[in-house]
């Protein structure tokens, strides 16, 4: 069997979790499923690459308007593949599938951001034809 990009399920809410855990976000398989209806809510699309029927990777889309541009911009926000199949094409397959959304959603942009530690990540940014383009500065609330 080959790769396929699926929107994401409910069901897939346990190999997300870890997935999200390998970039740092730790989350409770439980709260998957809602945060998925909510995006869904909202009109964003999230997809997983699934493989010998093995989710073994992730990517989350997220357009809005802006005040910059006449069309909206597209926000790639999370974006993994499973540490056990990195190197294999499949993250290349999540960026080309985001970007065809963004396309198919008129958008004029597309963006991600990334932690300064992650130098693999932005290598491999890079090589998919995305340019740095500035820094992100960020405040957690409460």
């Amino acid at each position: 069997m080959g790769l396929t990009i699926r929107d994401a399920l409910a069901a897939d809410a346990t190999a997300i979790a870890a997935l999200l855990g390998q970039l740092g976000y730790e989350t409770e398989v439980a709260t998957v499923a809602p945060r998925l209806e909510r995006l869904v809510i909202v009109g964003d699309r999230v997809v997983v690459a699934e493989l010998d029927d093995e989710v073994v990777g992730l990517a989350h889309l997220h357009a809005s308007p802006t005040i910059e541009h006449e069309r909206p911009a597209a926000k790639v926000g999370a974006l993994v593949v499973a540490e056990s199949h990195r190197g294999e094409g499949i993250g290349r397959a999540l960026v080309e599938a985001m970007e065809a959304e963004a396309r198919a959603r008129r958008c004029a942009l597309l963006f991600l951001t990334t932690a300064a530690r992650r130098e693999d990540a932005h290598a491999f940014y890079g090589r998919v034809g995305l340019e740095e383009t500035g820094k992100r500065f960020t405040k957690t609330l409460d």
